[in-house]
């Protein structure tokens, strides 16, 4: 998935990139492995970070004893991983006289582009999902995505934070499906034999 994400967005979003490396056949097909394996790199960090995620969110959980408190611990987390983004990246990349309004755009996208998916994991589920959603897609995808954000090269900005957030949602909304496959059968635990 990571791959054919970091393919697609590269050839999408970067034309100066396939430009370059249109040049010859050869060049492309070495240039289009080459941005497969990077989205593969793309999803196993992701992988990583849904299963760090899903560890923390039940140990927050266990500690707290709340789902209330740790929810809105975890939207105390989205707004300060969206001013973060705002503000680490205008003192680290601005320049003199320049607005930190233009550093607004990326947190405001990526927020807006993860409430909808939370309200999509809402509609899929139920409405406790919206938070934990919310949380992963945002700060997650953020913490993911952090060598993207200290380089401030563009396009590897989108193309990481792309590929990150699309393998996050997949991962969020197969999650279901996964937990209803993987429930064991309690008829194999009683012994008593299964009617067809």
């Amino acid at each position: 998935m990571g791959g054919l994400v970091s393919l697609l967005t590269s050839l999408i979003l970067n034309q100066e990139g396939v430009e370059a490396i249109s040049a010859s056949w050869g060049e492309f097909v070495a240039g289009a492995i080459f941005l497969f394996a990077v989205g593969m790199t793309f999803s196993a960090v992701s992988q990583m970070s849904f299963f760090a995620y899903l560890l923390v969110n039940r140990l927050a959980l266990g500690l707290l004893r709340s789902k209330r408190l740790w929810h809105y611990v975890q939207l105390l987390l989205v707004a300060f991983t969206f001013f973060d983004l705002v503000y680490f990246r205008y003192t680290a990349f601005g320049q003199e006289g320049e607005s930190w309004t233009h550093y607004l755009l990326l947190p405001s996208l990526l927020l807006a582009v993860t409430l909808l998916l939370a309200w999509l994991k809402v509609k899929q589920t139920n409405r406790q999902a919206f938070v934990p959603a919310l949380f992963l897609l945002f700060v997650v995808t953020t913490i993911a995505a952090v060598p993207a954000l200290v380089t401030n090269d563009t396009v590897w900005l989108q193309q990481m934070m792309i590929t990150i957030l699309v393998c996050h949602t997949w991962q969020l909304f197969l999650l279901p499906r996964l937990n209803t496959d993987a429930k064991p059968d309690k008829t194999v635990r009683t012994g008593k034999k299964r009617l067809a």
